[in-house]
Formats: C-alpha cells, structure tokens, sequence
C-alpha cells in the first residue's frame, strides 16, 4: 500500500460520504487526508515505521480517526473507520497491503 493507493481509498470514500449526504466537513476531512498523502515527499509506511501513530497524526489534516483509517490501511489493508460505515461502503475486505 503506498500513498496513492491510500489516497485513492480517501477519495473514494469522500465521495460516499457525499453521495451520503454526511457532513461536508467530514468529506473535506477525507478530501485533504488524500491531499496530504499525494503530497508526502516520504512514504507513508516508511514513516509509520519509523514514528508510528504519532507521525501519522502529525500530518496536516490528520487526526486520531483519519490516523486510525490509515493505520488499518497499512497494517491490514483493509478499509475501517470508527463509525463502521465501510461495510455500506464494500470496503471491508482486505486491500493487499502486505
């Protein structure tokens, strides 16, 4: 998994919470998450090694839900929020991360 793919899952699911109706702030969330992932001259994994969790939340637009989301992404390649919509949103398989 690196920081497109990661990206591309926050975009997508920016806009099932759009489609959703959901908080526009919660869209924009997920929307400069994306942002900050294309944007990292590193890769994400490569810091989460390094700096765990907390090197996560240092990111710009990035805090402990979006973190939580990444962290799956890159420890089980799957999908998961702390307000369980992935399985409306079909993201609860795993992604390939290895």
């Amino acid at each position: 998994m690196n920081n497109p793919d990661i990206a591309r899952h926050l975009l997508d699911y920016a806009h099932f919470l759009e489609d959703r109706r959901e908080n526009i702030f919660r869209v924009r969330a997920y929307r400069k998450a994306a942002e900050t992932m294309l944007g990292l001259s590193k890769d994400i994994v490569e810091l989460y090694r390094e700096e765990g969790t907390e090197g996560i939340r240092k990111l710009p637009g990035i805090g402990s839900h979006l973190s939580y989301t990444i962290e799956g992404l890159i420890c089980s390649g799957k999908f998961q929020t702390r307000d369980g919509h992935e399985d409306a949103f079909g993201m609860n398989q795993c992604l390939g991360c290895g």
